[in-house]
């Protein structure tokens, strides 16, 4: 039989993986796998600063003046993506 070679071939391998996880010094997955709490002192302390309102509500302008931009930007393509559809549909 011709795949007589390729059977043994993966028994050999299935058997070489099976005693690589079993050798405890080259792959210990038990214990890379546990959850090990942190202490207190561990985590870091974020501080975040406070914006002003003043600052909010320029940003809120600015936002919004780019939202209609945007809009405005995306209702034109729009428009000449359809004209220039319509222009070839009713060419040809």
């Amino acid at each position: 039989m011709s795949s007589a070679g390729h059977i043994l071939d993966s028994i050999k391998r299935m058997k070489a993986n099976r005693a690589l996880t079993a050798r405890r010094d080259a792959f210990n997955i038990k214990e890379a796998n546990t959850f090990k709490p942190k202490a207190e002192s561990e985590f870091k302390k974020y501080r975040f600063r406070k914006a002003s309102p003043e600052y909010l509500k320029g940003l809120k302008v600015q936002l919004s003046a780019e939202r209609k931009r945007e809009l405005i930007k995306q209702t034109i393509i729009l428009l000449l993506s359809v004209a220039i559809g319509l222009i070839i549909f009713y060419s040809m």
